[in-house]
């Protein structure tokens, strides 16, 4: 009871300090803040967007407001080439975009850690199946592989996000498995080998909460590597598909060399978007990372 009371406090300080880390980083507290505004405005989008993201803005004498910059349309980020509201479109793909990228780092982070555990904890035969797996992922161009699968698939949005989790596992995996061969040597792990403990149960209950914060990170920071992913997809024409807002088709609709030039309206802003998402992720991720990590403790 004693011991368990001096674990569970000194979690706490862990924690605590970790906290206070954490704040004293500026990069990182503005990407929290970015981040949630982002997710904010997705989960609000059709409290906030002044119109249908897929419905043409029409005029007062009927006319479709094409390609109209946000003085001539009225609106706040002018309108695209079907007459639709640039900012409507922006929030609503946040949407998309964030989804793709939770789901597909839920996807991948859940495959990561459960091949990276059976490799770390049982090692052997199991370790080097899993490994010679991950390097045989590793060599095919994470980009090139998802356009190929995504192009013999039928591109839809479920599609990119099982795609993108199940091609960017492998980084996880062995971060976990190298995580594990650390922790599985530790005093408390061996005690609970020698007193009879199962295997399913020292991986779950001693091992992976040990590891879960540096997994965190790791999730985090591919949540950017997700979203940039499924940006490409979009706008190579293989992701999420039109009519369907997401950043990336946004950016593929206003391929040309006039509205490049002309209309920057359509393409800045969900360029933008995507920057702050990535930046702000990254600095979030680099700020849990120095948080955790038990080398910045005085």
């Amino acid at each position: 009871m004693e011991m368990a009371f001096v674990t569970r406090r000194r979690r706490n300080l862990l924690q605590t300090d970790g906290w206070k880390r954490f704040r004293k980083n500026k990069l990182a507290l503005f990407g929290l803040i970015v981040l949630l505004l982002m997710v904010g405005m997705a989960v609000f989008a059709p409290l906030i967007a002044p119109h249908d993201p897929y419905e043409s803005i029409k005029s007062e004498a009927g006319l479709i407001l094409k390609n109209k910059s946000p003085a001539d349309s009225g609106t706040l980020l002018g309108t695209d080439s079907l007459g639709r509201d640039v900012f409507s479109r922006v929030l609503y793909a946040a949407r998309i975009s964030m989804s793709v990228g939770l789901v597909a780092v839920g996807i991948s982070t859940t495959v990561g850690i459960l091949l990276g555990s059976l490799a770390g904890y049982f090692r052997g035969w199991v370790d080097t199946f899993i490994m010679r797996l991950v390097d045989v992922v590793y060599c095919f161009p994470v980009l090139f592989l998802v356009i190929i699968i995504s192009t013999v698939l039928k591109p839809s949005i479920y599609n990119v996000m099982l795609v993108i989790g199940l091609c960017n596992w492998t980084g996880t995996a062995r971060f976990v498995r190298g995580e594990i061969l650390r922790v599985r040597e530790l005093d408390f792990v061996k005690a609970s080998e020698s007193l009879g403990a199962k295997d399913s149960r020292i991986i779950i209950q001693h091992i992976l909460p040990n590891v879960m914060a540096p997994i965190l990170v790791e999730a985090t920071l591919q949540m950017a590597r997700a979203i940039l992913t499924e940006a490409s997809l979009s706008y190579l024409g293989v992701g999420v598909q039109m009519p369907t807002a997401s950043w990336g088709n946004m950016l593929f609709g206003a391929n040309n060399l006039s509205t490049l030039t002309l209309r920057p309206w359509q393409w800045v802003p969900p360029g933008l978007c995507i920057l702050m998402a990535v930046l702000s992720i990254n600095f979030l991720g680099d700020g849990l990372r120095d948080a955790f990590d038990a080398r910045q403790k005085k």
